[in-house]
């Protein structure tokens, strides 16, 4: 494998990676802990539970969140971005890609988050619904983005030089 191919695959698989506990945790956190604790005989679960629970979640949650950015940006500004140089399409649907994650992880850092002023938050299903709206919609906009064609990269021959015949005008 060539060297300048490798960087490229290891950004990908951390994306990857990082994708599918991203969103591995949102359904994880939304279909199994919520329901979870609202089954939860008495008061639901222990404070101190909850408390340790997010704690450590925050650690497990917020660098997979970075590093998807990272090598998401990467990947496009040095791998993918130069393929598709004629092609609006490809760059807008970046965008719209860019900013529903942006979304999901402002979404999500919210719903999970320890401060008081968040816990009615996540009794709101419709902000859950528009998480996974939000996510779903960026699998399909990364789905789009990688079936549309790669504009082929010409390489730059320049010609050898010939000699140019002089022309000898003369009105004689």
């Amino acid at each position: 494998m060539s060297p300048d191919l490798i960087l490229p695959l290891i950004s990908r698989w951390i994306h990857m990676l990082c994708a599918v506990t991203v969103i591995g945790s949102i359904i994880f956190y939304r279909f199994a802990f919520v329901v979870a604790e609202k089954r939860a005989a008495g008061d639901g679960l222990p404070e101190e539970f909850k408390t340790a629970l997010f704690k450590r979640w925050k650690l497990l949650l917020h660098p997979p969140i970075v590093f998807l950015l990272g090598s998401g940006l990467y990947t496009y500004l040095m791998v993918t971005r130069h393929l598709h140089d004629d092609q609006p399409l490809y760059h807008a649907l970046f965008g719209v890609k860019f900013l529903l994650a942006l979304l999901v992880f402002a979404l999500y850092v919210i719903l999970t988050s320890t401060m008081k002023w968040s816990e009615k938050l996540r009794e709101k299903n419709a902000l859950w619904a528009l998480l996974v709206i939000a996510v779903l919609a960026v699998i399909a906009v990364g789905g789009v983005m990688r079936t549309l064609p790669v504009v082929p990269v010409v390489p730059v021959v320049e010609a050898p030089a010939v000699p140019v015949a002089e022309a000898h005008w003369s009105n004689n």
